[in-house]
């Protein structure tokens, strides 16, 4: 009788045992399985970060080489390109020395150009007439640059019989200029029209815009909206 409760505690030691181990294993396991989840994600943090290209210390001789490779990846980027502008070199001359980058860098800073996609972010107040800010939002790649737009207007009180209210009355002047941008805009000119019933003025604002040494024109679309107490968006 002593003997087989011997065994039995043997047995049941054993299972005591046995259950702490794999209780330890999967516990490990778990630990293991979180610090490399922890460690993916912190390498794939790495490699969302980009890295500027680095300048290239050129000879002339060597910058005017390199120069007509990038007029040929501009060219070549201009006939693959769906967009209702067009991308230009600077001058050899204008060129900073943080221009000159590999060719395979230049390329990929070419098509991000090509592919910037425009914004134009509306209001969320009125404005007196005198000054209207309007901000566009210019998406290159991941990073992003705004130019602010200041339209100027004059306002006056219709006649409609119906119900007097402000209408648009004369178009000022509008102007612009890049902020929080690495690049130049430059206005060249815009066309503008009234409708609505005298209370929108539709404007289309000609420039470029110039950044690593390639210049993009571009054509952007806004409106400006009055209310019916002189204020605009």
């Amino acid at each position: 009788m002593l003997k087989k409760y011997f065994y039995v505690s043997i047995l049941l030691g054993g299972f005591a045992l046995s259950g702490c181990t794999d209780n330890k294993e999967v516990t490990d396991e778990s630990l293991t399985t979180e610090q490399s989840i922890t460690i993916n994600n912190e390498v794939n943090t790495k490699k969302t970060e980009e890295v500027a290209p680095i300048p290239l210390n050129l000879t002339q001789e060597q910058k005017e080489e390199y120069y007509q490779k990038y007029v040929a990846i501009v060219e070549k980027v201009n006939a693959e390109s769906q967009e209702d502008f067009t991308l230009e070199l600077e001058p050899i001359t204008a060129f900073l020395d943080e221009y000159w980058i590999e060719v395979e860098d230049f390329e990929t800073q070419a098509k991000e150009r090509a592919n910037t996609s425009i914004t134009v972010l509306e209001n969320k107040e009125r404005y007196n007439p005198n000054r209207v800010p309007k901000t566009v939002k210019l998406q290159i790649g991941s990073k992003e640059a705004n130019i602010i737009f200041n339209g100027s207007f004059d306002t006056r009180l219709s006649s409609n019989p119906s119900g007097a209210r402000q209408i648009f009355y004369i178009f000022n002047s509008i102007s612009s200029e890049a902020a929080d941008a690495d690049g130049i805009w430059n206005q060249l000119g815009y066309e503008y029209s009234l409708v609505g019933d005298d209370t929108v003025y539709k404007v289309m604002v000609g420039g470029k815009y110039s950044q690593n040494g390639i210049i993009s024109s571009h054509h952007i679309e806004m409106e400006f909206h009055g209310d019916e107490n002189g204020g605009v968006s």
